[in-house]
């Protein structure tokens, strides 16, 4: 048949694996992370107060949770491929109203950065959950995220950079190239609705229609609830680590470029995972996820204990802390990717996926209190209590096979 003819593949063989993944994750990597200390730095500097900068990340957060709810409906109806590109459509907006500068610009491209991001990464996990084992996940789920180390590293440093040098455009010209590049090699692939991986013979069910079904049906399973969990601690580091982190550099005298510096270095630390899976392997996935969280949170709470007296030294423990948060980066979805049941994924990826809308929505408005009373020390050490609450969690519950 005409309509199933594949044509060209560039990034990958004729059958969709793990480096095929990763580089459409690179790409969309690029795309984020050109914007993502140029947005935090030019909100700051639109609105002169991080409490502020708080409220705007907390109510964007809002919207967007909505917008995640219906992009089940939404794949339904535009079918992935198309929830996928318009997803891709929207980081691309984003930059188009970062280049405006205007202040009443930058929280519209806030909620088209986080709306984008939310159907890129509910439709490529479910294009994975179609084309990659569930054992095989311990292999690719940290390639994927090692893939992207270049993109993390070099992005913030080159927005900032750019942004010095020739203004906001600058930044917003390299996230729209990578977007183009992502949707050019998304469609080259010609990736069908449905890949090799089929459900078994278990029971056949219909995905809930309706998100609060589908809300429930995830709760009632304690292994799902676990793998949010895990998933939204680890989010909440990164939101707090990207926004606050370049405001407390220019706060602390250290300015914009030290701010992009610390966000490259912690991103750099993504390389581990190419040595995650041989960590799982030797000590299970248990124990190292428990452990990584457990020495985030003391880094995290060594940061607090810094950061009213010395801005470098708060940055180098978050920096430090970073290390461990990427372990989970890499292995910390795939409590999830195995626990989740095939004739579930659509609905169950979505509500997962949630974990981004709330750890984007919850930390800036617990921060906007503990800021303004406390600073940043009231932040961070909040961060690691959530932290160290999470490792022992998973000590305590998560499988000691897995």
């Amino acid at each position: 048949m005409a309509f199933h003819v594949r044509h060209p593949m560039l990034l990958g063989a004729a059958q969709p694996g793990a480096w095929t993944f990763s580089g459409l994750f690179f790409l969309e990597s690029v795309a984020r992370a050109s914007l993502v200390t140029v947005l935090p730095l030019t909100l700051y500097a639109a609105f002169g107060d991080k409490a502020t900068v708080s409220l705007i990340y907390t109510c964007v957060s809002l919207a967007a949770l909505a917008v995640s709810l219906a992009i089940p409906a939404l794949v339904r109806r535009l079918s992935r491929r198309w929830t996928y590109s318009l997803g891709a459509a929207l980081v691309g907006l984003c930059a188009a109203l970062v280049a405006l500068g205007a202040g009443w610009a930058l929280p519209l491209a806030l909620l088209a950065r986080t709306s984008g991001a939310a159907m890129l990464n509910i439709t490529l996990n479910l294009y994975i959950l179609d084309h990659i084992g569930k054992r095989d996940l311990v292999r690719s789920e940290p390639l994927r995220f090692a893939t992207a180390t270049l993109a993390w590293t070099a992005g913030p440093l080159a927005g900032v950079a750019l942004m010095q040098a020739y203004g906001l455009w600058a930044p917003a010209l390299l996230s729209l190239g990578a977007v183009a590049a992502l949707l050019v090699a998304f469609w080259t692939l010609r990736m069908r609705e449905g890949g090799p991986i089929r459900p078994g013979p278990a029971r056949p069910a219909r995905a809930p229609a309706h998100p609060a079904r589908a809300i429930r049906r995830f709760a009632a399973q304690p292994r799902l609830r676990l793998a949010w969990t895990i998933a939204f601690a680890r989010s909440a580091f990164w939101v707090t680590f990207f926004i606050y982190i370049p405001i407390l550099m220019v706060e602390g005298g250290l300015g914009p470029t030290a701010g992009g510096a610390a966000v490259a270095a912690g991103n750099l630390m993504l390389l581990v995972n190419l040595y995650a899976r041989g960590l799982a392997a030797r000590h299970s996935l248990r124990r190292v996820i428990a452990v990584a969280f457990i020495a985030s949170a003391v880094l995290t709470l060594a940061a607090a204990a810094s950061s009213a007296g010395s801005a470098a030294a708060a940055g180098l423990a978050m920096v430090a802390a970073s290390f461990f948060v990427a372990i989970l980066d890499g292995l910390g979805p795939i409590p999830f990717l195995r626990a989740v049941r095939a004739h579930e994924r659509e609905a169950m990826t979505t509500i997962y996926r949630t974990y981004l809308d709330a750890s984007e929505l919850i930390p800036p408005l617990v921060y906007a209190v503990l800021l303004t009373a406390f600073g940043f020390a009231g932040a961070f050490a909040a961060l690691a209590g959530l932290l160290a609450v999470v490792g022992v969690l998973c000590l305590r519950h998560l499988p000691r096979g897995m």
